[in-house]
């Protein structure tokens, strides 16, 4: 009796239920996407402004909250700022992705670029106490650490595209084999314990860094960012001021292998690449030590030559108003002796130092019995370099004496309506000119252009 019981309220309830699930109602749509949202931490300004710039356009993601998995468990972190975010990853656009961009093509970067960007707050300290700024792993992520003192200064930003350039490196080695030339130049003096080199050893031995002298692989990573971030300046400084004659070379033979690497394994022209970075670095963070003033006024170049009849000028350009005072000069000269007819060879600013300027005029007799000798012809200036913008202000000073200031003096009234005036009427601007020039020469030339008419300049070849 007690079963029959049970069975019967069951079935009651199934056809209960039945009819329940029959019933019809009128289905109201509702939009609860704001309500529920997938990710709401993703749904920030920030958050797509990264996803337009970064991920939709090379596939590649910025992390910046904060996860343990993504950097070594032995050591404390710190997550980043959010407001240092867009600015550090604006710099990475600026000043490491569009240069790609702009001279390997897009298809390069899309296909190179490190898929996973990791931020992070504080520097990442081993167990040594040395910090680090970045690291690579896997051939697809990049750490980035420090972040929080994120600054505008030059000094921040280039300290940062270092680390960028030298962990991409990294990268293009492990899908581009390092070149084995690289490896053989300064084989015998790698030393793992990196810490224990002093500077100057670095230095004397063929390295940009202690940090380079660790490692082949670490070696070529230095170097190539040195070139492209710290510029070709500074590399000449550094060959120029290695203590040892074998460093020096060894530094100029990493060079060249660096530039065939880009040139010939990735199908990048070097130059025209580190020239990107280099006004990036000059024109947006304003970093004087991307300066031709900079430059001229530590003393690494000396002279400055300028020749009108170079193919240079017709190919990227000259001042018409420099190209005349060259001219009257060059016709004076012819007129000074009718017998000699002394040629015009060229004209060069030479540095003896910052402020003691000799302009030179080179000239060559074409006839009589001196014909296919050179003379020089030597006036003097003083010269005020003012790097922090620039400029240059040029004074004609009392004649120096000896046998080329002798020579001067055979034409020195027309110089002075024509080169002087062209140099003293006007304060100059440093720069590296001419601004059309290719990556190949970028740093090779440079010179002045007035600073109320810019119009007129005058550019050269560049000695050290």
């Amino acid at each position: 009796m007690k079963k029959n019981i049970i069975v019967t309220i069951t079935t009651l309830l199934l056809i209960g239920l039945l009819f329940q699930s029959c019933k019809k109602e009128v289905f109201t749509p509702a939009d609860i996407s704001e309500l529920n949202p997938d990710d709401a931490a993703s749904n920030t300004e920030l958050d797509q402004w990264l996803k337009t710039t970064f991920l939709d356009e090379y596939n590649m993601e910025v992390i910046y909250r904060y996860h343990r998995y993504y950097h070594e468990a032995d050591r404390n972190v710190s997550p980043p700022k959010v407001e240092a975010v867009k600015p550090m990853m604006t710099t990475i656009l600026e000043g490491y992705i569009n240069p790609y961009k702009k001279i390997a093509g897009a298809n390069f970067v899309k296909t190179n670029i490190p898929k996973e960007w990791v931020l992070f707050g504080s520097t990442s300290y081993d167990g040594s106490n040395t910090g680090y700024a970045g690291t690579a792993s896997g051939g697809i992520r990049i750490n980035l650490f420090g972040i929080n003192g994120f600054s505008l200064s030059p000094s921040f930003v280039t300290g940062r595209l270092s680390v960028i350039h030298h962990e991409f490196t990294h990268i293009l080695n492990q899908r581009f084999i390092m070149p084995a030339d690289f490896q053989q130049i300064t084989k015998s003096t790698y030393n793992g314990d990196w810490k224990s080199v002093l500077s100057d050893s670095a230095h004397n031995r063929g390295y940009v860094s202690s940090y380079a002298s660790g490692s082949p692989v670490e070696d070529f990573a230095e170097t190539a960012s040195s070139l492209l971030v710290s510029g070709q300046s500074w590399y000449d400084n550094w060959v120029k001021t290695s203590g040892t004659e074998a460093g020096k070379k060894a530094l100029r033979l990493k060079e060249q292998s660096v530039v065939d690497y880009y040139n010939s394994s990735l199908g990048i022209d070097f130059r025209a690449l580190q020239k990107e970075v280099q006004l990036y670095i000059k024109d947006v963070l304003k970093d004087t030590k991307a300066t031709f003033p900079y430059w001229l006024n530590l003393g690494l170049y000396k002279n400055i030559t300028v020749n009108m009849n170079d193919v240079m000028y017709s190919n990227y350009g000259s001042s018409a108003g420099f190209v005349k005072v060259y001219n009257d000069l060059r016709d004076s000269i012819l007129a000074v002796n009718s017998t000699a007819k002394y040629r015009l060879d060229y004209i060069q600013f030479r540095f003896e130092t910052p402020t003691a300027l000799v302009l030179r005029a080179a000239f060559t007799a074409t006839a009589g019995t001196s014909s296919g000798t050179q003379y020089f012809g030597d006036f003097s200036f003083s010269s005020a370099i003012t790097p922090a913008n620039g400029e240059i202000k040029f004074t004609k000073i009392a004649q120096g004496t000896g046998a080329t200031f002798n020579n001067a003096n055979l034409f020195i009234s027309s110089f002075e309506k024509t080169i002087q005036k062209f140099l003293t009427e006007d304060t100059f601007i440093g720069d590296w000119l001419p601004l059309s020039a290719p990556g190949s020469l970028y740093t090779k030339t440079g010179g002045f252009k007035q600073k109320m008419t810019p119009q007129n300049y005058v550019y050269g070849t560049l000695e050290q």
